[in-house]
């Protein structure tokens, strides 16, 4: 079983209190467990250790798990290390909840585009099925 590191709790609680809606250790996508997650505005956090950044084997795993969560569940990741949330918590969790807010908007600008689209091609067609 995967152990929470410290790191990863404190900038989960540092998000929470930052007023952003996280999940903690998701394994949701079935593929693979994030470190935290934030869904609403599909991105992907890992904060890694010293390991993910020295052995080609872990980097090579870190490209495939990345390109997966893009490609399959259109998830941005973010990787952060240990020894920067250590030093640098508040700053990242600032950081990461104005990225998070920006996402969220821009998926529910998009969202309201995409249902604006659908009403008028409807529209349109009802004309015509008169």
């Amino acid at each position: 079983m995967y152990r929470v590191t410290q790191q990863v709790t404190n900038l989960y609680n540092a998000l929470i209190n930052r007023g952003i809606k996280c999940k903690l250790e998701d394994d949701s996508d079935g593929h693979k467990t994030v470190d935290i997650s934030i869904p609403a505005s599909k991105i992907n956090i890992e904060v890694d250790g010293l390991q993910h950044y020295i052995d080609p084997e872990q980097i090579k795993a870190d490209f495939k798990r990345s390109y997966w969560s893009i490609e399959n569940d259109d998830y941005d990741t973010f990787h952060v290390s240990n020894i920067v949330i250590d030093n640098h918590l508040e700053q990242v969790a600032d950081a990461l909840a104005i990225v998070a807010r920006s996402h969220y908007n821009a998926i529910k600008e998009e969202e309201k585009e995409e249902n604006d689209s659908v009403g008028i091609w409807n529209w349109i067609k009802n004309l015509f099925e008169k």
